[in-house]
């Protein structure tokens, strides 16, 4: 849309109430979400800006990562909250985070090297760690507040750009690179030239 001209500025959101849909029996997952919220507002911009986007699905793999019930459903029985093979979607994550990541870099033919900030979903530390070394990302470069916050899924990102900013590590140009991955099973990258220092 504002690529289009049909809009000037869009507030971007993402939140959940994990605690809501998570099984409270469940240590595997109800050790890893939190809630939380994060907004971004765009606006077209003459240079910079979003570089490009990669995105996809495997609809074969959501069975690993998936809400029954979900949408405008509700259930109140415990097969109604989320369930997740761990070893599945770990195995997932760490190649789609790299494979899109790469992918991104050389659609826009930029350098690993060239990235000044990484920001992944925070989905878990072993999982930033591995793809930030698979891609040579060194640790100074790498967004991490899962330690704090918990994977709160669609919010990750954003609070991560948010605490990039507050920390002074998100200036006016610098290359950004974002990787996200989630149920169904999704992923996606973008690169993005940083344009505002603002953050929520």
């Amino acid at each position: 849309m504002l690529a289009g001209g049909l809009a000037h500025k869009a507030l971007v959101v993402g939140g959940d109430v994990l605690s809501k849909i998570l099984d409270w029996e469940d240590r595997s997952t109800l050790v890893l979400f939190g809630d939380g919220a994060g907004a971004v507002v765009l606006e077209p911009v003459g240079e910079g800006g979003f570089l490009g986007f990669e995105l996809g699905a495997d609809g074969g793999g959501g069975e690993n990562l998936w809400l029954p019930g979900s949408g405008s459903r509700r259930f109140d029985d415990p097969d109604g909250l989320v369930k997740m093979n761990g070893r599945e979607v770990f195995k997932f994550a760490t190649r789609v985070m790299v494979s899109s990541a790469e992918k991104i870099l050389a659609e826009c033919g930029v350098s690993v090297d060239d990235v000044d900030v990484y920001v992944p979903h925070q989905a878990n530390k072993r999982i930033i760690d591995h793809a930030a070394r698979k891609l040579g990302i060194p640790e100074e470069k790498v967004v991490v507040n899962v330690d704090r916050y918990g994977n709160t899924s669609s919010g990750s990102i954003p609070l991560a750009l948010a605490d990039a900013v507050a920390d002074g590590r998100l200036r006016e140009g610098e290359l950004v690179l974002m990787t996200g991955m989630g149920a169904g099973l999704t992923w996606g990258s973008a690169l993005i030239e940083w344009t505002n220092g603002r953050a929520a």
